[in-house]
């Protein structure tokens, strides 16, 4: 039970916070304003359990330019032909008919500059502390690689709330931790899903 704690308590920490935020300045500030905010509270403490952790995971911190652009250039690319081929099959089987998407809806609604510094900067740095670098390493100690990636991207999906996003994000986070474990560097998935949210941002004001 100790150990099940201590892999969650990292997600419990960015559950409470996004929670609070929402109950104390949801009426003040837009949805993408209360994501930023709650990952400017969140990044401090997952930051410092992560350095905590150091010594158990003992991932790279070297950055090559090459794999920055790649990175961002692929989360773009991914978002892009993903976020297409789903919204083909929703549309095919009605799913939008069933299931809700107002919470993703409202953040592309939000202000740009709230949405470019809340989902476009600061929750992906957030999430991926979290999830990545936190839950998904600390599974890794005590399960087989192949099961941790597949255990973490799940809980990835369902913290996002609603089957619509589950259905986006699973995949996004099976690659993201793929990507962590093969470059040992952290900062790789964080750009990745930074392209990626960047491009949604982007391509919903184009196209609205």
């Amino acid at each position: 039970m100790s150990w099940i704690f201590y892999v969650l308590s990292p997600v419990l920490l960015h559950l409470v916070v996004s929670e609070m935020i929402t109950v104390l300045a949801g009426y003040v500030l837009d949805s993408a304003a209360c994501t930023a905010l709650s990952a400017v509270f969140v990044l401090p403490f997952a930051l410092w359990m992560y350095r905590k952790d150091s010594s158990l995971h003992g991932k790279s911190v070297e950055i090559q330019a090459a794999a920055v652009l790649l990175s961002l250039a692929g989360g773009g690319l991914l978002n892009l032909l993903w976020s297409g081929l789903l919204n083909l099959l929703l549309n095919l089987f009605r799913f939008n008919s069933y299931f809700s998407n107002a919470t993703q809806e409202a953040l592309l609604t939000s202000s740009f500059i709230a949405q470019i510094l809340g989902p476009g900067l600061l929750v992906p740095a957030a999430e991926e502390l979290v999830f990545r670098g936190l839950t998904y390493t600390r599974m890794r100690i005590r399960m087989q690689t192949h099961q941790a990636v597949v255990l973490s991207a799940l809980l990835f999906a369902l913290y996002h709330g609603n089957p619509i996003q589950m259905i986006y994000a699973f995949p996004m986070a099976l690659l993201l931790a793929f990507l962590y474990e093969k470059s040992g560097n952290l900062a790789y998935p964080i750009l990745f899903h930074m392209g990626a949210n960047l491009t949604a941002i982007v391509t919903a004001i184009i196209f609205a």
